[in-house]
Parts: C-alpha cells; structure tokens; sequence
C-alpha cells in the first residue's frame, strides 16, 4: 500500500469522493498508531485555511455526517465520544484537524482530542492533563488529549511553544510537528514551527531533547543553550548556540531573540505578533541573517529601524501594510 494512495483518499475524505476500498480501510485499522500515518494526519492540518465561522462551521456539518457514515461501516469504537467532545467544544473546528481528532480519538475510547488556537498577536498558556505548561504564540495550533493514556505523552503543535514539562521517566512526552518528534522527559525549550517558514527551530532552556526526523528516522541529542536549526527546503540540521538564562527573560518579558535567523522568517514572525502585513521584493534581503534582541517592547517599526542601520532597506508603511525594497540611493 503505498502512502500516495492512503493520502489521496484521506483528502478524498472532504472532498466526498466515495468509499474507502477495503484494502485502504485494513490498512488505517492495522498502522494508525504509525509516525507515518500521523505524518499524513499533520500534512492534512498543515494545509488548513482559517474561513469565516458560517463556511466553517457548515463545512464541519458536512464532513462530520461523512464520517458517521464511515464510522458505521468500520464500527470504530470511542468515536462518538470523541464527537461529542468536539461539538462542546467552543471553538469553530476546521476540517483537518476534526478528521485528526477523529483518528487519533479512535485509539482510546477514553480520550478526548481538543484543540486550542491564537490569532495574530496573542498568546494564551494551556495547562495540560499531567501539570504541563504550554505557553501558545500567535498563529499556533496546539492539539492535545483530555488525557495522557499508553507509554507517552503526545501532543502536535503548529505554529510556536514555550513548553515547561513535567518529568515522567515512564511516559516521554512527545511534541510532534509536521516535519519533526520532539522527545523529552522534562524539560523547558521553545519551539517554533510554522508552515511558511524556512527553518523549524528549537531552543532547549533546561533538560534535555531529543529531535527526530520523521523521513529519514535522524535524531539529533540537545543540551541546554542548544539552538537547533531543521531547514526544510535542504533536510539538514543546523545547531547554534544562545545564553539560556537570557533567552528565558527575553521571552517572558514579550521580547524576541532572533539567533542567526533569515530577514524573511523575522517578517514573518513580526507579522504574527503586530498583525501586520510585510511585502519583501528582493531575495537577497530576504535571506540576509540577524542576530538581535529586542527587550524593550519595541513596536515593529523600531525593530525594522534597527534591523536596518545599514540603510540597505527602503521601508514604506501605509496602515498595516509595510513594503521593503532594497534602497538604490
């Protein structure tokens, strides 16, 4: 069975384009506890667009009775639990992450999979089921069980982190992305991961992690002070180093700390945070890097002012749309 044909009927699933052939159906029941199947899954929420509540929520109406129909015919159990959960739920649900919840909710009739998410420039801290802390960045999707069941604590995120967890040495906790694991026992690190950026990035403050390449099977061991560095178009690692203790404050204090990172990554995390619009219309200044930090709640003109004092960059803003071109003068 190749993967190809299990993610084209996955997508076939919203699309209301028929059954499942039998084969198809063996397949999800026998490999949906797989790092592959969640990989589809999280290809799946990658892809999703947020849509006014009215289209979504009439989206998620038609994609759920398609799913009652499936559910019929496997008899899955623990999926009207999961459903149910999902409709007390006070947030609009998107179609990808339903049918993630759908899946993943399958494997135990116990647990329920809820989602919480930030819009531009806000942050909230979720308290997880073990005591866990994380600390969502704007624009962030965080999926997470009702409870931590089996051998390890898993949890997918979308978007950036700061995770403090709680030390378990029986039950790892698991941080899953769309190209990476995160492997830890208890720890405090921040990760960032979001679809339109270049690179993944995972700053470990305490503890240790281990980082695992979903299609290689790579691990790459982190040590506190430990930047490393997933660029996405090449596959490779890139490690560098931050003062812990400094990084911490910066972000707790609402300050950002950008080691090494592309122009077009920090406008795009700027974007995110002011709710601004960034156009870049030269490569060569998207790709220059940075080292800075900003601690001083400095607004997204003075960054950009500072990120600019070699006046390479001609900055134009009219309301929230701010255009940067290379300055021929």
């Amino acid at each position: 069975m190749s993967e190809d044909r299990i993610r084209q009927w996955l997508q076939s699933r919203y699309n209301n384009e028929g059954a499942a052939p039998e084969e198809i159906e063996e397949w999800i029941l026998q490999n949906g506890d797989s790092p592959e199947f969640d990989g589809m899954m999280l290809e799946l929420l990658e892809r999703t667009e947020y849509f006014d509540p009215v289209s979504s929520s009439q989206g998620y109406s038609v994609f759920k009775s398609r799913i009652r129909e499936y559910h019929r015919k496997r008899r899955r159990e623990g999926f009207l639990r999961v459903l149910r959960g999902v409709e007390r739920s006070a947030a609009i649900l998107l179609l990808p992450v339903s049918a993630m919840m759908f899946y993943l909710g399958g494997r135990s009739a116990d647990v329920e999979w809820l989602e919480a998410n930030t819009t531009a420039g806000q942050k909230m801290e979720i308290m997880l089921p073990d005591g866990s802390d994380m600390t969502l960045g704007p624009s962030t999707k965080l999926i997470y069980p009702s409870a931590f069941n089996g051998n390890e604590r898993k949890v997918f995120v979308m978007g950036a982190v700061y995770a403090d967890i709680k030390s378990d040495a029986e039950k790892p906790f698991v941080v899953s992305t769309g190209c990476l694991d995160i492997k830890v026992l208890g720890t405090e690190f921040q990760l960032n991961s979001y679809e339109g950026d270049s690179e993944t990035e995972i700053a470990l403050v305490e503890g240790s992690v281990q980082l695992f390449n979903k299609s290689d099977n790579r691990e790459v061991k982190m040590r506190p002070g430990d930047i490393v560095c997933y660029d996405k178009s090449t596959g490779n690692f890139i490690r560098k180093n931050f003062a812990a203790g400094y990084y911490k404050d910066i972000l707790e204090n609402g300050g950002f700390q950008f080691v090494n990172q592309r122009f077009g990554d920090i406008a795009a995390c700027l974007e995110r945070h002011f709710g601004v619009i960034i156009h870049i219309d030269d490569t060569h200044i998207m790709n220059e890097r940075y080292f800075a930090s900003f601690i001083n709640n400095e607004t997204v003109d003075e960054i950009l002012s500072v990120l600019n004092a070699q006046n390479y960059m001609k900055i134009t803003r009219s309301g929230k749309i701010i255009n940067i071109s290379r300055n021929n003068q």
